[in-house]
């Protein structure tokens, strides 16, 4: 079942389109299988399985969003590695006929899209497999009015229309959020490029953004995770050795919260998903048991770093108001 958008006067009936029956009254399924980059294919193939059936008929179209959040190679963590997005259009053409197959990214402060995705590796895949590169920052926008906790509007890509999407995050720490996974890869759908301004309201801002966009399937790229304070974009990778799946991105980012030594609860953007419908913080693990990895949050130094955040963001508001 395609999920499609959710818009205006529309959130309370799609939304429950979007979750069976049995998703809403039952323990979120995520799945997982060990795996690693240079075979990655049956650890992904199957952990779609165990977490899927995927939404997707022959004839589809697919939206794919990748988490490319800096020019840093994909050994350290930072971007989605190019081998899974390789397994997933594998799979993908080889379970499913004539699918039009879109791979997005916006820019950002940090991001150039249009030269990141060549930098590290996409474009060959892309071209191997019959997909295309969209840069959300430069695509036509349907406007959707919501009553968001934050947002009044929210700016979606034409790309996404009537299209089954899938979200592949990587599992990383986050300054700003505490980690980053499924649930804020889709902030990276919206097209402005000083996305910063949103980093005061970030947790309903990413709240806001699923209600719209939610993923109708999670593949989350934990072969090298990343830990530590300086996440998502210079922190210590983690070999956690995982490609982990489901249907659900709030159950998902709640497993993924537990990975890193958070409690789902305390991470304010999961639990105001959890509690507008986007998804569920209760999970069940099916296939591989998790691996153990000696990883601990430095919350102090967390802290500290969150606070010299703050005071920045606080002083570049005050210099766009004067400007």
């Amino acid at each position: 079942m395609k999920v499609g958008i959710v818009g205006a006067g529309l959130q309370g009936r799609r939304r429950a389109q979007a979750l069976t029956r049995e998703e809403r009254t039952m323990a979120s399924v995520v799945s997982l299988k060990r795996s690693e980059y240079d075979d990655v294919f049956p650890g992904l193939a199957g952990a779609i399985e165990l977490a899927g059936p995927l939404p997707v008929g022959s004839g589809d179209s697919v939206v794919i969003k990748i988490n490319m959040c800096g020019s840093r190679t994909p050994e350290t963590g930072t971007v989605t590695h190019p081998a899974v997005l390789d397994a997933l259009l594998r799979y993908l053409r080889e379970s499913y006929e004539n699918l039009t197959i879109s791979v997005v990214e916006s820019d950002g402060t940090t991001v150039l899209a249009d030269l990141f995705i060549r930098w590290l590796g996409y474009m060959p895949i892309l071209e191997k497999w019959g997909g295309r590169w969209v840069n959300l920052s430069k695509q036509p926008m349907v406007s959707h009015s919501i009553k968001g906790r934050h947002l009044k509007e929210v700016p979606v890509a034409e790309v996404f229309q009537d299209a089954v999407f899938i979200t592949v995050p990587k599992l990383k720490t986050n300054l700003l959020t505490g980690i980053t996974c499924c649930l804020k890869n889709q902030f990276g759908c919206i097209p402005i490029i000083e996305k910063s301004v949103y980093h005061p309201y970030i947790h309903d801002v990413v709240t806001d953004i699923n209600t719209v966009l939610r993923p109708d399937f999670c593949i989350i790229d934990a072969i090298i995770a990343m830990g530590g304070v300086q996440g998502p974009g210079t922190g210590v990778p983690v070999p956690f050795g995982s490609v982990i799946c489901g249907r659900d991105p709030v159950a998902m980012d709640a497993l993924g919260a537990r990975i890193l030594g958070f409690r789902p609860g305390s991470i304010g953007y999961i639990r105001k998903c959890a509690r507008v419908g986007v998804g569920s913080l209760r999970y069940r693990l099916v296939g591989d048991p998790l691996p153990r990895v000696d990883f601990e949050v430095n919350r102090l130094e967390m802290s500290l770093l969150r606070l010299g955040a703050a005071l920045q963001r606080r002083a570049q508001l005050r210099v766009r108001r004067s400007w």
